[in-house]
């Protein structure tokens, strides 16, 4: 009788495990928040639970996900839920709010007309619709989130690292640092690249983020960068103290490159004109040492909508800090000519961000110099 309790239990643990995780891709996940925040927030009291159970049925969405968004109708949330859609009903139906406070609300139980039904029903379907497309939108970076970190562990550790490294910044700086590791895809196409061994070099190196990231589980690797912004390279100076580490405010133009295994240059190039990007990305070769590796990232200008965004973002962070200076970015032939020209080995991995953005990760890595016969 035990050995069968026992067995009972254990097949109900895998019952429910796989109950909670079918169908969490970023996709189902996000139309499972969608479909159950939408049924919460209509006005079908006691039929909520049944309507979202049907529709993830049919629909094929994670059961309890879309369960457990419908909890949104709640005794705490009920009433701003219910006041809010009387609210956009009536501007739906006339063109301005009704002057209406909660406690006239609570007044009019059990005296509602048909026209005030009507216009709360119109009225919850559109916050419905609203409420459930914002939480859709956030379940698809959670989703994200989710599936990168738990489907590689050795970067999920690495960002650990890098976190515990920043542990004693202050908030804002850390914050920042963890928003950028969840948030940008290069951390996640740099630990796919072989990171080569040596002396790091990571020009605009802002935070030192990169530095810390590529020197996980090598603390005697030599890393070097410079930056502009005087606090962020404060902030990486005392988080890479432990490391040999040298970080300094320079302008990339002029910064003295040592010999390198490794040079990194991220969001960097379009702050520089052609003649400039060329000759550093040509300093950036003669420095790597025989089979060294240079990375750097660039926009996209070949994704249409996404580059359009793209382009209209970095717009408004120059616009922001830069004044009169506007980006200026190259094509991939280009960039393939230059360091095709200083001897590299060219590769282009193309990716999109989490955030609507498109960028170009060129990868150039320098040839072994040949045996002499």
């Amino acid at each position: 009788m035990l050995q069968v309790i026992r067995r009972l239990k254990s097949e109900a643990r895998k019952f429910f495990g796989l109950l909670l995780k079918e169908r969490l891709d970023p996709s189902h996940a996000a139309a499972a928040v969608f479909v159950g925040i939408f049924i919460g927030i209509l006005p079908i009291y006691g039929f909520q639970t049944l309507a979202a159970i049907g529709l993830a049925v049919l629909f094929r969405l994670n059961k309890p996900l879309t369960v457990a968004a419908t909890f949104i109708n709640n005794p705490l949330l009920l009433p701003p839920t219910i006041f809010a859609s009387v609210e956009l009903g009536c501007l739906l139906r006339t063109g301005s709010f009704l002057s209406l406070s909660l406690s006239e609300l609570a007044g009019m139980r059990g005296h509602i007309n048909k026209d005030q039904l009507f216009t709360w029903v119109i009225g919850s379907v559109a916050l419905a619709i609203l409420v459930a497309a914002v939480c859709a939108a956030i379940a698809t970076i959670v989703a994200h989130l989710y599936l990168r970190r738990s489907a590689n562990p050795e970067l999920r550790e690495r960002i650990r690292f890098v976190n515990a490294m920043f542990g004693q910044s202050d908030r804002p700086d850390r914050e920042f640092i963890r928003w950028k590791l969840r948030l940008d895809r290069i951390f996640e196409l740099l630990i796919a690249e072989n990171l080569g061994s040596g002396t790091v070099v990571d020009l605009g190196c802002g935070y030192g983020m990169a530095l810390c990231f590529v020197a996980f589980g090598d603390h005697q690797r030599r890393l070097v960068g410079c930056d502009l912004d005087e606090h962020r390279i404060a902030v990486a100076r005392k988080a890479l103290a432990s490391f040999d580490a040298e970080v300094t405010v320079a302008d990339v133009r002029q910064f003295e490159l040592p010999p390198a295994g490794l040079i990194l240059i991220m969001d960097v190039l379009q702050c520089l004109s052609a003649a400039d990007q060329s000759a550093l990305l040509k300093r950036c070769c003669s420095a790597l040492a025989a089979d060294g590796i240079l990375i750097f990232r660039v926009h996209d200008r070949e994704r249409g909508v996404r580059t359009a965004i793209t382009m209209a973002f970095e717009r408004l962070i120059f616009a922001c800090s830069h004044h009169d200076l506007r980006p200026e970015i190259l094509s991939i032939a280009e960039y393939r000519r230059v360091l095709e020209s200083a001897g590299m080995q060219f590769e282009e991995r193309r990716f999109k961000n989490r955030l609507p953005l498109a960028h170009v990760l060129i990868v150039a890595r320098k040839r072994a110099t040949e045996p002499t016969q």
